[in-house]
């Protein structure tokens, strides 16, 4: 990590994004106490905790590996950092009681976790931390090791949680998806740095650099570099007299066909079509440059067959080639 600064407020969500080795899990790790920072300071409320052992810290971490002790039954594995404290047996029972009807699972209160579901055990995972009432939550891609349906639901549930609870928490993870859902704020990091941290509605319409552009949507925004008024085959006003711009428009704010009359547009060739139900992404081909449309409904159009495509000019978003920030 390089000279990073980042502050969480009491009860917000923050997610921590990027590419596999940008940070977030050091970031995370520095945190919790599990690293210790090389220069700079941790601090949680008003107390310096940089050189605090993990066990000092009035921390709870949730792993992507749920780690579960296999020889215990789940009672015993949520009251278990409460025994470590030495809370009496009676205010144990009672804790891990409230918790497991908060998460649902009161009825596998008497299993082990071979006998869980994954989903089971992200739920006994996360109610080992909840039981401890930290003053911050650590997340570490809890969901990322379930299946794509499971992961959808427990990102709701996962949400609603957090709310009830008025938590604070990191929340580390590469999908976007739980990014948008979950957070207060999104810390989008690359190499090291953080590139741009605001709110998820911001991040997502008004992109601080391309690559935080590119790294949010799906499919993700189209960026084409911009020459003399020509982006492709699209002719612009350029916002200033510059040879090195980059256009980003979103794939949905993309128009086709009849739609696309009256609006910014050009002339292209359909490379592929992927229908998804509700809407169908579209690769198009125009000025030697293949572009990401997102369309509503079933449309499966030929391939290599000419079509329009446009967009409104209030959608285009412009970066600056050589360092990649929005202008």
């Amino acid at each position: 990590m390089d000279d990073v600064s980042l502050g969480v407020e009491q009860g917000e969500v923050v997610s921590l994004v990027g590419p596999s080795g940008c940070g977030k899990s050091t970031t995370l790790r520095m945190v919790a106490g599990l690293d210790f920072p090389d220069s700079g300071r941790v601090l949680i409320g008003d107390r310096d905790m940089t050189r605090v052992p993990p066990q000092a810290r009035d921390v709870a971490m949730v792993f992507q590996g749920f780690a579960l002790y296999p020889h215990m039954r789940v009672r015993e594995i949520m009251a278990f950092p409460l025994k470590m404290r030495r809370v009496s047996a009676g205010a144990r029972e009672a804790k891990v009681s409230q918790t497991a009807e908060l998460l649902g699972i009161t009825r596998l209160l008497d299993r082990r976790p071979a006998e869980l579901s994954g989903g089971e055990q992200q739920r006994v995972a996360m109610g080992r931390a909840i039981v401890r009432e930290p003053a911050v939550f650590l997340f570490d891609e809890p969901l990322s090791n379930l299946d794509a349906a499971l992961r959808a639901e427990l990102r709701v549930e996962l949400g609603k949680l957090l709310r009830r609870l008025e938590a604070t928490a990191l929340y580390v993870t590469h999908d976007q998806a739980e990014a948008m859902t979950l957070s207060s704020r999104i810390a989008v990091i690359r190499a090291g740095r953080i590139e741009q941290i605001d709110t998820p509605r911001r991040i997502y319409e008004t992109p601080a650099t391309t690559f935080v552009a590119s790294f949010f949507g799906s499919p993700p925004m189209n960026l084409i570099d911009a020459d003399q008024a020509l982006a492709a085959g699209f002719t612009l006003d350029l916002p200033k007299a510059a040879e090195q711009l980059v256009l980003g428009v979103r794939p949905e704010h993309l128009r086709v066909g009849d739609a696309a009359q009256g609006l910014v547009s050009a002339d292209a060739r359909v490379l592929s079509s992927e229908p998804h139900g509700s809407d169908t992404h579209l690769e198009l081909g125009l000025g030697g440059v293949s572009v990401r449309a997102k369309v509503a409904g079933f449309e499966v159009p030929t391939i290599d067959s000419p079509m329009r495509v446009g967009f409104s000019a209030e959608h285009a978003r412009w970066f600056d080639r050589a360092s990649g920030k929005a202008l």
